[in-house]
């Protein structure tokens, strides 16, 4: 069954892949049924437009993990802590902060980009330099956002654990998953920000 459940995710995500003709679909699956055209005069920030699709592409990146290796889904878990999880840091509507927010997303952009050197190393696929890449952009774009506010905090390491095959996949599977949650905070913080 495991098996027939892979193969079943492998041909929804290649329908979904040859129907998106290899643009992003992010926009398109928050905004409900458009042609393309409205989401250009709605979404105008460049800076969201980056966070919408690094977060589309770490969901991607995750979904082609999880289809290849499906048995990780079902495993123990191991948790990345997250950047943002609370109202104190800033980033939720009830108690939002811009400085601290933004403070919040360069600090976990900084965390994964040194997490996702580890999932290259672990997972081979195209889609980890092009999210490497969009983190470095949108790291600087928020550095550039709170040049005003200057911070001299530095960033904690994260040691990630070594050891089997198991263990590792188990982690980058943790990693995607942490970041797929922490893009989707960042990028609706972002949407706050720029109304």
């Amino acid at each position: 069954m495991p098996s027939q459940l892979s193969f079943l995710i492998s041909a929804l995500l290649a329908a979904t892949l040859s129907l998106s003709e290899g643009k992003s679909i992010a926009n398109s699956l928050e905004s409900g049924a458009t042609s393309g055209d409205e989401l250009q005069a709605t979404n105008s920030n460049p800076v969201v437009d980056l966070a919408g699709l690094l977060q589309a592409d770490v969901d991607k990146l995750q979904q082609e993990f999880l289809a290849q290796f499906s048995e990780i889904e079902n495993g123990v878990n191991y948790d990345i802590a997250s950047p943002i999880n609370s109202t104190a840091d800033g980033c939720f509507k009830a108690n939002f902060n811009k400085f601290r927010c933004l403070k919040r997303i360069y600090t976990g952009l900084h965390q994964y980009e040194e997490q996702m050197l580890y999932v290259k190393k672990e997972f081979q696929s195209h889609l980890v330099d092009g999210v490497i890449y969009r983190t470095r952009n949108l790291q600087k774009t928020v550095r550039d956002m709170q040049q005003k506010h200057k911070s001299s905090d530095t960033v904690p390491e994260h040691v990630l654990p070594t050891g089997s095959p198991w263990v590792k996949k188990t982690v980058v599977n943790a990693i995607l998953r942490s970041y797929n949650q922490f893009l989707i905070h960042a990028h609706r913080a972002l949407r706050y920000m720029s109304k």
